[in-house]
């Protein structure tokens, strides 16, 4: 049919007319009609399973899946639904819902049907599960949990009674000790869920293995992880010590050992998927706030695990639902991130005058092939383009031509020296945040340098690179090798997209402890590491939305604490029988535990998750901006952590946690005042009855001058204490003493410094 030119005009007009209209709406009154946005990860699965790129069992390596009871593979997806959604229409998919956060759901659809459930009227978003990777004694006095556990100036002493601590993770070891009270009278581990295995799930999940009771969870031993991370990280938070360097019930204890405990154990068995991911870790916090409710008991979820990709604004559906589960009584903890060494970031802000960066990405050394990816926001209204080239020393090979944010996902080649070059690009507007965004997967198998050349006229684009591949987090670096007009990345900004969220305590990690005795009896040192300063490997902030993370840093280096029987690197001979600092015969059993060291972010955070379960023994229904406010207040501040800001540092948050000093803020006990210590200077127990400790840590031989005044400037005690390099340790005896407060005074060749000591 012949249409007038005029004619097609006002046709063009009015639609262009209408989708102004329709596209000006808020969504709750378009939604109804609108199809799911989907991300840059969601565009890139369909388009890779469009083009048969996964495996022979139906899995694509990136992406994260469950299998059903009846061997059906599940790909799992985190959305938004509208108001008026109507859950049939995925359940008739062959779909499982887990948790409901709000309008965040997370939902395993089958492989299958994976192309229908993206087009599902309804669903406002859909977001790809990414997936995720762990963070891999002396934290009890650091931490001022000493104190809080004799009760000394309490009102009682405090352990986590009545407290439940979830720990999401893998590597657990059900029958160690440390599970039980410290009379191993009381098996403490109230609930286990195994997400990968097939078994009778929870009934709010549907999936995976529950043990609801001490004889199954005793009869399963472990998960399927014959790893260790679990293990450690569940004895730092709750742990009772049972079993440590030669039956002592304390010298291994964790910060909240008379907690119950849930473990949520999210290893995948590689027969039939490869990855764990952030809707695994939101139905773990989700089935440990569930149990805690179940009991009448409020609920702390700790989780060591991160992911390279992500906004790291608290836009993403992970962050919504997080923000949505969390409240009173329900509190979520996790690492900061261990990527503090790595130049994984790059930033830049471009002018119209200013338009073009360069930079070369290296590839994990780990990996038996090239493997990466590069993740690119920009900020609000402000597009970008990226070009991908190939150099053989100073000359280019070959060049991709510029990809812009067109929502198209494509595959480029480019042919390198002896070999190809891979990326799989997807550049989009996010639904989540409208702000650009560019995915690239990475497979270089040629044998030249990779470029990467960004191009905008104006707005600011940050861009991380990152990989996890079973479980494994690689990264490579931002480097400008010897080109001048490249440039390097950076350290900063490497927290990952989980800390970003709003009502998450994220945890930086600091030396503790920098050397210790192992079970063999040598010596084993952090080469390069200093006690009392922040590790060097804790990621630092801020968001890309500017704000502080991570909120608060605990002892991450080195902690001792269980491992796992079953996991063989520990025994005589395995690569880390080294960190093994006791080993104890049960005589229930006849078989071996042990405690060993390990550090990082992962084990920071469980000490804060710990502290937490105290807190809320005192105060169940303690919200999270509640407990940031006690941390903040409290926090202890030293010549390693500076001066922090009033808004909080990007290192350290507001300092090192104080879980005496949040407690006594809590409690508001009369006439009691706890002073913090230096870092340098530690008096402990502090309020003190009998006798307490004065710990210096020296850099060299020194004399120190001592002298303890009470509160009119009596001068009770002097004498000079011969120090040398390391922890000097001296113990003194307050019986002498009238109770009251006074100070002790240090003085070295470097510095005079002043605490206060309560004696009872």
């Amino acid at each position: 049919m012949f249409v007038s030119s005029i004619a097609l005009m006002k046709t063009k007009f009015f639609y262009l007319f209408l989708m102004f209209v329709v596209c000006g709406k808020s969504f709750s009154q378009s939604q109804v009609f609108d199809k799911p946005k989907l991300s840059a990860g969601t565009l890139q699965y369909l388009w890779l399973m469009e083009q048969g790129k996964a495996n022979e069992k139906g899995v694509l390596e990136n992406y994260v899946y469950q299998l059903s009871a009846s061997n059906q593979l599940l790909v799992n997806t985190v959305v938004k639904v509208s108001s008026s959604f109507n859950e049939k229409s995925i359940l008739d998919l062959g779909a499982k819902v887990g948790t409901k956060a709000g309008n965040i759901w997370t939902v395993r659809v089958p492989v299958s049907r994976m192309k229908d459930f993206s087009k599902t009227i309804g669903i406002l978003a859909i977001e790809m599960d990414q997936p995720m990777a762990p963070q891999l004694d002396s934290a009890r006095r650091r931490t001022r949990v000493d104190s809080i556990h004799k009760g000394l100036g309490l009102p009682q002493a405090y352990s986590g009674e009545n407290v439940v601590i979830g720990v999401i993770d893998a590597g657990f070891d059900y029958t160690h000790p440390t599970n039980y009270d410290t009379a191993y009278s009381r098996f403490r581990v109230k609930r286990v869920w195994e997400q990968k295995a097939v078994g009778t799930p929870p009934s709010a999940f549907g999936y995976g293995a529950e043990f609801a009771d001490s004889a199954s969870i005793l009869t399963k031993t472990h998960d399927v992880s014959e790893t260790t991370h679990g293990t450690h990280v569940a004895g730092i938070a709750g742990g009772s010590g049972f079993g440590g360097q030669g039956g002592n019930k304390t010298k291994y204890r964790g910060i909240a050992f008379g907690s119950d405990m849930v473990f949520t154990a999210i290893y995948p068995s590689v027969s039939y998927w490869l990855n764990t991911g952030m809707a695994d870790m939101l139905d773990g916090i989700n089935y440990t706030f569930q149990y805690g409710a179940s009991v009448g008991k409020p609920a702390v979820a700790n989780l060591s695990w991160g992911c390279p990709l992500g906004p790291r604004d608290g836009s993403s559906l992970f962050s919504q639902a997080v923000d949505n589960l969390v409240g009173p009584g329900k509190i979520f903890v996790l690492s900061g991130g261990n990527n503090g060494q790595n130049k994984i970031h790059l930033k830049k802000t471009f002018t119209p005058t200013d338009t073009v960066v360069n930079t070369f990405t290296t590839f994990s050394t780990s990996l038996s092939q090239k493997q990466n990816q590069i993740d690119v926001w920009g900020d609000s209204a402000n597009s970008f383009c990226m070009q991908f080239s190939l150099y053989n020393g100073n000359t280019k090979i070959t060049s991709s031509e510029f990809i812009c944010l067109d929502g198209v996902t494509r595959l480029i080649k480019l042919k390198g020296s002896f070999d190809t070059c891979y990326f799989t690009v997807t550049g989009v507007i996010s639904e989540f945040n409208q702000r650009p965004h560019m995915l690239i997967q990475i497979l270089n198998k040629a044998s030249d340098r990779l470029g990467l050349t960004l191009k905008a006229t104006s707005g600011t684009v940050n861009m991380w690179q990152g990989i996890v591949v079973k479980t494994s987090g690689y990264y490579g670096a931002f480097t400008k090798y010897t080109y001048p007009w490249a440039v390097d990345g950076d350290a900063l900004m490497t927290c990952g997209d989980l800390v970003s969220t709003r009502k998450a305590i994220a945890v930086a990690a600091y030396n503790s402890k920098v050397s210790f005795l192992n079970v063999s009896g040598q010596t084993q040192t952090y080469s390069g590491y200093q006690r009392g300063r922040i590790a060097a490997f804790s990621s630092v902030g801020p968001t890309t939305d500017g704000r502080i993370k991570p909120n608060i840093a605990g002892p991450g280096l080195a902690l001792a604490s269980a491992v796992s029987s079953y996991d063989s690197s520990y025994l005589v001979g395995g690569a880390d029988y080294g960190s093994v600092v006791s080993k104890y015969v049960l005589p229930q059993n006849g078989k071996t535990y042990s405690f060993g060291m390990a550090g990082g972010t992962s084990m920071s955070s469980p000490a804060v998750s710990g502290i937490v379960a105290i807190l809320l023994q005192a105060n169940p229904l303690l919200s999270p901006s509640e407990l940031m406010d006690l941390f903040t207040q409290t926090a202890i501040k030293d010549n390693f952590t500076g001066q922090i800001p009033p808004g909080g540092s990007n290192t350290w948050g507001f300092g090192k946690i104080n879980a005496y000093g949040s407690l006594k803020k809590l409690l508001e006990t009369t006439g009691i005042n706890h002073i913090q210590s230096s870092e340098r200077f530690l008096v402990y127990p502090n309020p003190t009855e009998g006798s307490f400790n004065l710990e210096y840590l020296g850099t060299g031989k020194e004399n120190l001058e001592v002298k303890i005044f009470d509160q009119l400037g009596k001068e009770y005690e002097g004498f000079e204490w011969q120090v040398g390099e390391g922890s000097q340790i001296r113990k003194l005896n307050s019986e002498k003493f009238p109770p009251g407060v006074y100070h002790i005074r240090l003085k070295s060749n470097s510095e005079t410094g002043t605490v206060r000591i309560i004696v009872r």
